[in-house]
């Protein structure tokens, strides 16, 4: 009998032990990557303009920072699917709907990806589907000359 308190008592003791040691998986939310809109956000927003997307979710995209010059200021500058589109009011002409997410690039990131005009920063949008904005898909399927 004495032996049976004893095992008992060694179980409780080390299933209190396993019990006690046990962590509790936790789930976290999702890291948010401030330098992205994405899709969702634009559509969640119903926002009638690409700039009224960034100027209500992420206004200090649209200020130029940083070391400025009177002679020739810094801005930043805005490009869709990897050509240069203009100023930050050229986001005024996108549509929410067409694009797939919008990316900021400080003035360090754009300056190496881009050249020395871009101190700024540097708006990268991502249209949805090829062919949007008005900007002509590749058409592949013609020969060229």
């Amino acid at each position: 009998m004495r032996a049976r308190v004893a095992l008992l008592a060694a179980s409780v003791a080390v299933a209190l032990t396993l019990a006690c040691g046990a962590r509790q998986v936790r789930t976290r939310p999702p890291h948010l990557d401030r330098s992205v809109l994405t899709r969702e956000q634009l559509l969640k927003g119903h926002y009638t303009t690409l700039y009224d997307a960034v100027e209500a979710l992420r206004s200090t995209w649209l200020r130029p920072r940083g070391v400025d010059s009177f002679v020739s200021p810094s801005q930043v500058w805005v490009y869709v699917d990897d050509n240069k589109l203009g100023d930050v009011e050229t986001l005024r002409n996108i549509q929410p709907s067409l694009v797939n997410t919008v990316r900021f690039y400080d003035g360090p990131s754009a300056t190496g990806r881009w050249g020395v005009d871009h101190s700024a920063g540097v708006i990268h949008v991502s249209t949805w589907n090829e062919g949007a904005l008005g900007f002509p898909a590749p058409d592949t399927t013609r020969r060229k000359p």
